[in-house]
């Protein structure tokens, strides 16, 4: 028997909150790196040639500097499809009733933009660490370390998603013989 009881609560409004500001603030960084992408594609790009050439960045410094700039975008995409599939199982749960066969495929969905968040942390890992003087922001090793992490969440979310298909299909099942 589903509930008709709408679980409302200060848990789901602030977790509703914290989901809406970081897939804002995901959109504002990928925004802002794509403005940055454009300014060393033109305007600064003999700046950052120099700076390529004074710490020994060789010919492929700044080919690896345009890709992390795109690697970075692609990351906060990913970022704020994980949270707008949060925020659609927040919903779910608004509703009433969570399990249900489109939030198994939320679970494994995020599972995917997780490993695909992780992939791309260590490619920014690696152009971290091929720029010894020039460390970007996300430290290399850092990254490094809390991609364990991050394909630790993936398998939790396969797993889950695997838990709520076969929830509902039980459920189904005990409703079909009631």
């Amino acid at each position: 028997m589903r509930s008709s009881v709408k679980p409302r609560g200060p848990l789901l409004s602030v977790a509703r909150l914290v989901v809406g500001l970081m897939m804002g603030l995901f959109a504002f960084i990928g925004v802002v790196v794509t403005i940055g992408l454009g300014a060393i594609l033109t305007v600064q790009r003999s700046e950052i040639f120099e700076r390529v050439a004074a710490a020994n960045g060789g010919s492929v410094g700044y080919p690896l500097i345009l890709l992390a700039f795109v690697l970075i975008i692609g990351l906060m995409a990913l970022s704020f499809l994980f949270m707008r599939q949060l925020s659609r199982m927040i919903g779910s749960v608004e509703q009433g009733d969570p399990f249900q066969p489109f939030n198994a495929d939320r679970l494994r969905h995020m599972g995917w933009l997780t490993v695909a968040s992780q992939l791309i942390l260590v490619l920014l890992a690696s152009i971290g660490m091929a720029f010894d003087g020039i460390r970007p922001a996300l430290m290399a090793e850092d990254a490094l370390n809390a991609a364990f992490g991050g394909f630790l969440l993936a398998l939790v979310l396969f797993i889950l998603a695997r838990v709520f298909r076969r929830g509902t299909e039980m459920r189904d099942e005990l409703e079909g013989t009631v």
